[in-house]
């Protein structure tokens, strides 16, 4: 299937194009104490970060250990608190690379503009509609740039993300994401294993993403509706993207990168069996997808969001000879195991990204990750609308939608924003039904 210039042909023409092999090996693996020891390098990299929640935080703290050469000098979210409490915790916690005070600090909408400003290198962690036009302001301003997963939650984002993505090629800036299966040995030795077919012809994929219901952080009087969402954000399909993007994309990328592809259409289900109620928004709380590739493989991508059931994270790719899973784990159709991922020494997955992204950028190293993080990202999209919609949809058809799920008016009493209908409840989506 032709698409021109967003033709979904796998990875491995952007690797290519990109210096990605060539930082991986050497920095990717070391201990932050060791690349500390490449004092050599007084580059000093001023960081700045968009989105001061529990992701934005980890990125931010696994960025300042790979080099006392990275000072924090601003920090930004909507919400004020947010923004005290990160900040306490780097006076505490990074004294020597925590360098801004009170008017450093930004809060609002408009924060990231502020940090960005102030910053060579940003995380942007916000909640995923941001991130477009965060990724364009920082690319802009020439900021190199770590994009914490999922990269969009509609269309009209995924192409705003390649075009930005594209531009900072051509301002050779570092651009890394945040899907950390990327980065793990373990995962690239069962990828390159099945590629060389030790598990036979591959048949079919599948994964899992069963967990528990978010947290739900309760309304207050003088909230806004917009105030109100954003705090729950996992609740509201236009701040998450639904459970395929928040959470599933991780196993989903992983099969993608198995693949060396991406799917090219998806029919589903999804719906709300237990999400109930004003105070749980309108997002689904469970999916179910068949995707298939081009050459007709299909992969099952099966996640939810409910109490008191069976939870799985992972995934099983079927071949001819035998079963892969995600303990990095191949047996036969029999039981037998006959290969087991043995080395468990590695660093964390998320802290060898900002490895590499650090490194990267104080080695005048580039590299690129936009496409792939953005093409996964679509296609959690194009899983959530087969479901949403009930009919089968095709990606040459999905690149052509214009339609943005994503409020007009970004402010705290926006009126764009959908609010709960007169039976107290918010409109849901269903199969079949505009």
């Amino acid at each position: 299937m032709e698409m021109e210039d967003e033709k979904l042909n796998g990875r491995r023409d952007f690797i290519k194009k990109s210096a990605s092999a060539a930082v991986g090996g050497t920095l990717l693996g070391m201990l932050p104490s060791q690349l500390h020891a490449q004092g050599a390098n007084s580059k000093v990299l001023k960081i700045g970060l968009v989105g001061c929640g529990s992701r934005g935080s980890g990125a931010l703290f696994e960025a300042l250990n790979v080099s006392p050469s990275t000072k924090v000098v601003a920090i930004g979210d909507t919400f004020k608190d947010k923004v005290d409490q990160l900040h306490e915790r780097l006076k505490t916690n990074y004294p020597d690379q925590c360098d801004f005070g009170e008017d450093q600090k930004f809060v609002g909408f408009d924060a990231y503009t502020k940090v960005i400003e102030l910053c060579d290198v940003v995380l942007l962690a916000t909640p995923p509609p941001f991130r477009p036009a965060h990724f364009e302001a920082a690319v802009t301003a020439g900021k190199h740039t770590f994009l914490e997963k999922p990269l969009a939650v509609d269309v009209p984002g995924y192409h705003k993300v390649i075009e930005v993505g594209k531009l900072a090629d051509q301002k050779n800036l570092v651009v890394s994401v945040g899907l950390q299966f990327r980065y793990s040995n373990a995962v690239q030795e069962m990828v390159e294993r099945i590629q060389n077919g030790e598990i036979g012809e591959i048949t079919s994929l599948n994964t899992y993403y069963n967990v528990v219901e978010p947290r739900i952080i309760p309304r207050e009087p003088q909230q806004t509706e917009m105030e109100y969402q954003v705090r729950n954000w996992r609740y509201f399909t236009w701040l998450w993207g639904g459970q395929l993007a928040g959470q599933a994309i991780h196993q989903i990328d992983v099969m993608n990168m198995v693949m060396d592809d991406f799917p090219v259409k998806a029919l589903g289900n999804g719906g709300r069996l237990v999400f109930s109620g004003i105070e749980q928004g309108n997002t689904y709380d469970h999916f179910f997808i068949e995707y298939e590739y081009a050459n007709g493989i299909q992969m099952h991508s099966q996640c939810r969001n409910m109490n008191n059931c069976a939870n799985k994270m992972g995934w099983e790719i079927r071949g001819t000879k035998g079963i892969a899973n995600e303990r990095f784990q191949f047996k036969d159709y029999k039981g037998k195991t006959f290969w087991n991922y043995r080395d468990r020494t590695n660093i964390g997955d998320s802290q060898k990204v900002q490895n590499k992204f650090i490194n990267a950028i104080l080695n005048d190293v580039h590299y690129n990750d936009t496409e792939y993080g953005a093409k996964s990202t679509l296609t959690t999209i194009m899983g959530r609308l087969a479901a949403e919609t009930g009919q089968r949809i095709t990606m040459e058809e999905l690149l052509k939608s214009t339609e943005s799920i994503v409020p007009q008016d970004m402010s705290w009493d926006s009126e764009s924003v959908h609010k709960p209908n007169e039976n107290g409840t918010y409109e849901i989506v269903k199969p079949g039904k505009k």
